[in-house]
């Protein structure tokens, strides 16, 4: 029988951190995987999510499930946290494992309605979007984002793309530190692009990963909350993984806002979904997420983390712009320095991005996205010289 077993596209990401770990050379560069480093190579535990585990393990008195959609009071502190004034009565909340159940669920949901929408998606966008949708038989479809090349957002034409969206339909963005490209649109592009959105009656998906990364956390959580201020109904979905830095540990929400006549129905759908996929989701990282935001001291302790991981990436950024200029003469990364958050995207054609590899040992997600995070100073001028001798290539 699984003779007949078709092949599955793996995650690029994956494949990288594959092609990676067979590479024998020593000086190999690793820049594929998304998990933040210090400047060690390593990724630490925040003493704040230390300290909030030893409360647990002395206080915690069951291991019983939770209810289908999770912990009631980690929702609420959560979604108050990012919402801010707009979190409240009219939102449906779930705990999930992280952010890639909370996108699958509303895949799902979506995807089973009676007339089911189109999902837009920036080009290009977060490499498991299409995999999710696919797997879920949701329908979707691209406008462009990004010119890697020109090294500069596609704003006019991915609002032109969205003239063909009907009204119903689902526009799936992201808040901050743009994965892959690390290029955020401004404040005045993300309220011309609420203004078409609105205009058109499309709904809008917001998926938010890297809170903290850009500006910090209360500023991060800006578009978010703009966004549930001014829509009757949006999605928002919520990873903590590189926030709290607890990747393995899965801690994750989905919130969805409704009119008051389709709550109960859209928590039973929520409900529903959940039961046939993960089920419950693990607790023990919403748990520590919700005992940092409720003690001012460990939450003041786990802010100053983030803004010290924050200020990591933005110095690495600029040692990329500085090195360049200083060393080389020449200002073609220059704008790693004008972005935000672990990723962005090299000026590499396929062939160029291949030569990265394979002669130099540089490995990056396939279309050129590096994770900044993972570079350490004495990377930087070799990783410079690397992609100036691919470009000089015909």
């Amino acid at each position: 029988m699984f003779e007949k077993l078709e092949e599955y596209p793996v995650d690029p990401i994956m494949i990288g951190a594959d092609y990676f770990a067979q590479d024998p050379r020593r000086d190999k560069l690793n820049l594929t995987v998304g998990i933040y480093q210090d400047q060690d190579g390593q990724t630490p535990v925040l003493r704040a999510v230390k300290e909030a585990e030893r409360r647990l393990v002395e206080t915690q008195m069951t291991k019983s499930y939770l209810a289908l959609t999770g912990d009631a009071e980690y929702c609420a502190v959560l979604g108050q946290e990012i919402l801010g004034a707009a979190f409240g009565a009219d939102w449906v909340a779930a705990q999930t494992s992280g952010g890639a159940v909370a996108l699958r669920v509303m895949a799902d949901l979506l995807a089973q309605m009676p007339e089911p929408p189109n999902v837009w998606l920036q080009t290009p966008t977060y490499g498991n979007y299409v995999p999710i949708l696919s797997a879920a038989g949701a329908r979707f479809a691209a406008v462009p984002y990004y010119d890697p090349i020109a090294r500069q957002i596609t704003f006019d034409q991915m609002l032109a793309g969205l003239n063909a969206a009907r009204p119903g339909d689902v526009f799936l963005m992201q808040g901050v530190c743009h994965n892959p490209t690390g290029a955020d649109m401004t404040p005045e592009q993300f309220a011309a692009l609420l203004d078409l959105l609105e205009a058109r009656g499309i709904i809008p998906w917001i998926d938010l990963a890297y809170l903290g990364f850009a500006q910090g956390f209360d500023a991060d959580c800006a578009m978010a909350r703009q966004v549930a201020a001014r829509f009757a109904e949006c999605i928002v979905c919520v990873t903590l993984s590189k926030t709290f830095g607890i990747y393995r540990d899965r801690a994750g929400a989905l919130f969805v806002k409704t009119r008051q006549a389709d709550r109960a129905r859209m928590h039973r759908a929520v409900s529903a979904i959940v039961r046939a996929g993960a089920s419950h989701a693990p607790d023990h990282g919403p748990s520590v997420v919700r005992t940092i935001l409720q003690d001012q001291a460990l939450k003041a302790l786990w802010l100053q983390e983030l803004d010290q991981m924050r200020a990591r990436v933005a110095q690495v950024r600029a040692a990329i712009a500085e090195t360049e200029l200083n060393d080389f003469g020449t200002q073609e990364l220059a704008y790693f320095a004008r972005q935000s958050g672990m990723f962005s995207l090299l000026p590499l054609t396929e062939g160029q991005e291949k030569a990265l590899t394979a002669e130099h040992g540089i490995h990056v997600v396939k279309g050129g996205r590096v994770n900044v995070a993972r570079l350490g100073s004495g990377d930087i001028g070799g990783l410079i010289r690397a992609v100036h001798a691919v470009r000089a290539q015909a």
